[in-house]
């Protein structure tokens, strides 16, 4: 027998995090399953260090890291954390201009994050400053591209590979 899907947990969790991180400014909105907690890169390291270390919030895990080209010059990196403690769950997103796109590391927090960063650097170009091995995972180190930025050339060609003509909803 499946378990009933629990009920969304925003914006509860999000006051939550408000009330035991007053001190780091942040706004909160919600994701189809989560809250989704906006915070500025200078405030990053802040916010999670608490998230992670008081233990009324306890978010233990970091599921995972996802860099994203958003289109005119800005890159958002969405984080997933877990609390088992607590079984809560909440996205933090970050949100920088490519001129600007220096983030700080979460490795000294999570050791998930290493890898996660590593890919988030290749494929989109954030640079996640104190990271402590930020090699290419996929690419040749030598290559200077990010495949997943919406300016690379070939990513035309990439979107158009396996999708068939006529897919509803789909226009390039």
């Amino acid at each position: 027998m499946t378990q009933p899907a629990a009920a969304p947990q925003y914006p509860g969790i999000s006051a939550l995090i408000h009330k035991h991180l007053s001190n780091v400014p942040f706004t909160a909105t919600t994701t189809g399953t989560d809250a989704d907690i906006h915070v500025a890169a200078e405030h990053l390291l802040a916010l999670v260090e608490g998230m992670n270390q008081k233990p009324e919030l306890a978010f233990d895990m970091l599921a995972n890291v996802t860099g994203i080209d958003m289109g005119e010059d800005t890159l958002a990196v969405k984080y997933n954390l877990y609390s088992f403690t607590h079984n809560h769950r909440v996205q933090v997103t970050v949100t920088v201009a490519w001129a600007d796109r220096v983030i700080p590391s979460l490795t000294g927090i999570y050791r998930a994050a290493d890898w996660h960063e590593r890919e988030a650097a290749e494929m989109v170009g954030v640079v996640f400053a104190g990271h402590p091995n930020p090699k290419n995972l996929l690419l040749d180190e030598d290559l200077r591209i990010h495949p997943l930025l919406k300016s690379h050339p070939l990513q035309t060609v990439e979107i158009l590979q396996g999708i068939e003509e006529g897919v509803p909803g789909f226009k390039f």
